[in-house]
């Protein structure tokens, strides 16, 4: 009997993920190790796919910036050419001369839209190569549910055995107290043992019921987590379609504005001998605006898809996000503290970016929408289960998403010129990012980081 309570001891514990010592049940212990391997699986795969999204939302917001610099471009193109063919013919010299100048300018600009498109395509293979081993490591994850839900079905097997035994055991112990009545006096001894025998063979009975709920309540837990993380393989294996979809479109981008980029530079050869060339000039200038602007819309359109990836796996990192509130995938403080701890190293990073567009006076990709940058993500996707630091985290939100409009108003002042506006709402965020920073720090004192 004490033997089954302590099994029953060390069940519980793994219902729970508890470390406990399993060496006297060599078959728990095996189920232990097993639960707390794909733990830890499922703390890299939430990690994988906290990056993954991460860097999605950026490459998505390169991909529009960089789309939108291209459209631009195509505008100043178009503007250089109405400029060129519609002045008098007394200063076309001088305006073909300008000509010649800007589109050597929109050529090294349209090479460094190529550049950082290509570094786009690398990070989206990186994303891809993630995406196939995330999907390898949640099979294997499957596995191991498997096989522990064809263990807890042994198991209930092995107790039903043991229940009828049980039965049995007790129906031996009523005849032989049947028997030792008849016997009178000499079977006196026998009956106390055959009372005993009963007894136990009860509480065996009892015993061996409370473990058959009790395993009954682990079937259906594992049962659960097997169809969770089925979904879960499921979602991922789409989103790898379709970061395979849109790492084609992005190549087929990439080649697009290769052949931009030789055709300007092909323009400002042919600038050279404007006087002889006039006309096959302006055609090609109107053409290649055409071109630009054409690809400019391409790039919008394959960029829906990097949306909707970004959707997927946000949607997915909140799904592993509600999980992690069972036992079987809780997050630890320390896992929770280091992604505090890279929440502040990107708060402090976006800050800085901030800053740089201040003093050079010049616009460049922020991420505006705070539930798209790197502590977005994890914020929107885990709810702590720490009551101390549930006020804190839950006031970070609305703190959080007015320190990011900080950053609208920045772009919109150094779009329109007003470079002091735009340093004294700087000088605001730095000071707003502060409280933010620690309230962070607060919640890393609670959780131990």
């Amino acid at each position: 009997m004490a033997i089954g309570k302590k099994k029953k001891v060390l069940m519980q514990a793994v219902s729970k993920l508890k470390a406990a010592d399993y060496s006297a049940d060599p078959e728990l212990n095996s189920i232990y190790e097993r639960l707390s391997d794909g733990r830890k699986q499922f703390a890299e795969l939430f990690d994988k796919s906290i990056k993954a999204v991460m860097q999605i939302s950026s490459l998505d917001l390169t991909m529009q910036y960089q789309t939108d610099k291209i459209i631009d471009i195509s505008q100043q193109v178009t503007n250089a050419t109405e400029t060129i063919f519609g002045a008098a013919a007394g200063n076309a010299g001088n305006q073909h001369e300008e000509l010649a100048h800007t589109i050597v300018d929109v050529s090294g600009e349209t090479d460094e839209v190529y550049q950082k498109i290509e570094a786009g395509q690398k990070e989206l293979t990186s994303i891809k190569e993630l995406s196939e081993q995330t999907i390898e490591a949640s099979k294997e994850m499957q596995q191991n549910m498997d096989e522990l839900f064809n263990i807890i079905n042994h198991i209930s097997g092995i107790i039903s055995g043991i229940g009828n035994i049980s039965m049995q055991t007790n129906l031996l112990a009523l005849n032989a107290s049947v028997e030792a009545a008849r016997a009178g006096e000499a079977g006196k001894g026998f009956s106390v043992v055959a009372n005993e025998i009963r007894e136990l063979s009860q509480e065996t009975q009892q015993l061996t019921s409370g473990m058959e709920d009790f395993v009954k309540s682990m079937r259906e837990a594992s049962q659960k987590s097997i169809e969770s993380a089925n979904g879960t393989i499921n979602s991922l294996a789409s989103m790898s379609d379709r970061i395979k979809n849109v790492w084609a479109l992005n190549d087929e981008s990439q080649a697009a504005v290769s052949r931009i980029n030789d055709s300007v530079s092909n323009l400002a050869a042919v600038s050279e001998e404007i006087s002889s060339s006039m006309t096959e000039m302006q055609n090609q200038l109107r053409e290649s605006s055409d071109f630009m602007r054409t690809v400019g819309d391409d790039l919008r359109k394959a960029t829906e898809p990097v949306v909707d990836i970004e959707k997927i796996l946000d949607q997915t990192v909140r799904q592993m996000g509600d999980m992690s509130h069972d036992a079987f995938y809780h997050l630890e403080n320390a896992e929770f503290a280091q992604y505090m701890r890279s929440a502040i190293s990107s708060h402090n990073t976006w800050l800085n970016n901030l800053k740089k567009m201040v003093y050079s006076q010049q616009v460049s990709p922020l991420q505006l929408d705070s539930a798209k940058c790197g502590f977005g993500h994890f914020y929107h996707a885990i709810t702590p289960d720490i009551p101390d630091i549930l006020p804190i985290w839950n006031a970070l939100g609305p703190k959080h998403q007015k320190f990011h409009k900080y950053g609208a108003s920045v772009i919109n002042a150094i779009n329109s010129g007003r470079y002091t506006e735009a340093e004294q709402i700087y000088r605001e965020a730095e000071t707003y990012s502060r409280s933010l920073i620690a309230d962070m720090n607060k919640i890393l004192q609670v959780v131990g980081g």
